[in-house]
C-alpha cells in the first residue's frame, strides 16, 4: 500500500520556505503526532513498551521531496509544496496514518515556528502488479547498511568487499521483524544478490533525541547510498523490500525505493 501526501506552506514567506537540514526528523514527528491524534491506543502500542519506547522495526517507510532544494550549512530551503511519500504493508498501519494525515484538526500543522503545512491533496498509487526474481530499484531516500564493530556502528557501501554479505544479514533482520508483526515466522526466502547501477555515497545530517541525550550533540551524520541498481531474490521478498523500504532507519526517512522504468 502506498501513497502520496502533497501539503503547502500555510503561512505567506514568499516563494523560498526553509527548514533544517534535519527535516527528516521533523517529518518523523509529524508522522507521530498525527497518528497519536487519530488513535492513541494504536500509537502506543507502535512506538510503546509499557513505559519504555518499543524499538522493534517499524513496518513503514516514508520519502520527503522538497523541491529545488538548496543546502547552506544547518537548514534547506525549498520552492513550492512539500511531497510526502509513504507505504507499507502493514494494512493496519496504511489506515490509521492514511486517516490520521486527513485529520483536520491537525492543520495548519507548524514544522517550525515559521513554517506551517497544510494538507493539499492525497494520492493513493498503484504497486507493481507483478514482482520478479531480478529487478531494478531507484532511491527516492538514501539506504544506510551498517555493521557492528565493538560498541559503533559503520556504514557499509556497495563498493565495499563485504557488503552483500552485510546487506543480506541486516536485511534477512528486517524482514524477520516486518513478518513477525503479522504473524509469521519467516526469514528471507533466498539469498539477495545486489548490483549495483549508478550508485554513490551519501551523507545526511541528522538528529534524534536519543542521539542528542546520549551524545549531547545536536547533528549525527549518516552514511549511506543514494542511486540506482538491480536487486535479484524471490520476488515476495522483493515485494516486501519495496513496500516496507530497505535498511536502517526507514520510520525515520530512510530506505525509500521506487521501481525504475
Amino acid at each position: 500500500m502506498r501513497a502520496k501526501f502533497i501539503f503547502e506552506v500555510s503561512e505567506k514567506q514568499g516563494q523560498v520556505h526553509e527548514l533544517p537540514i534535519y527535516y527528516r526528523a521533523i517529518f518523523m514527528s509529524f508522522l507521530k503526532r498525527a497518528l497519536s491524534l487519530y488513535n492513541q491506543e494504536y500509537f502506543n502500542r507502535l512506538y510503546w513498551w509499557e513505559d519504555k519506547k518499543n524499538k522493534w522495526q517499524k513496518p513503514f517507510v516514508f520519502a520527503v521531496n522538497l523541491p529545488n532544494m538548496n543546502f547552506q550549512d544547518d537548514t534547506v530551503s525549498f520552492r513550492g509544496d512539500i511531497l510526502l511519500n509513504l507505504s507499507t504493508s502493514d494494512y493496519e498501519f496504511f489506515v490509521n496514518m492514511y486517516n490520521s494525515l486527513l485529520n483536520n484538526r491537525l492543520y495548519p500543522y507548524p514544522l517550525t515556528d515559521s513554517c506551517k503545512i497544510a494538507l493539499k491533496r492525497t494520492y493513493l498509487l498503484r504497486e507493481p502488479e507483478k514482482f520478479d526474481s531480478k529487478m531494478t530499484f531507484k532511491t527516492f531516500a538514501p539506504i544506510l547498511i551498517e555493521k557492528k564493530e565493538g560498541n559503533k556502528k559503520v556504514p557499509v557501501l556497495p563498493f565495499d568487499e563485504e557488503f552483500e554479505e552485510v546487506f543480506n544479514d541486516v536485511i534477512d533482520f528486517e524482514i524477520r521483524n516486518i513478518r513477525l508483526l503479522r504473524g509469521q515466522n519467516r526469514e528471507l526466502q533466498k539469498r539477495l544478490t545486489f548490483r549495483p547501477i549508478n550508485v554513490q555515497k551519501t551523507v545526511v545530517k541528522h538528529r534524534i533525541s536519543d542521539f542528542v541525550e546520549t551524545t549531547g550533540k545536536d547533528i549525527m551524520f549518516l552514511t549511506g547510498f543514494s542511486g540506482l541498481f538491480e536487486l535479484s531474490g524471490d520476488p515476495e521478498d522483493l515485494k516486501e523490500l519495496y513496500q516496507n523500504g530497505i535498511g536502517f532507519r526507514r520510520g525515520q526517512g530512510f530506505g525509500f525505493v521506487e521501481v525504475a522504468k
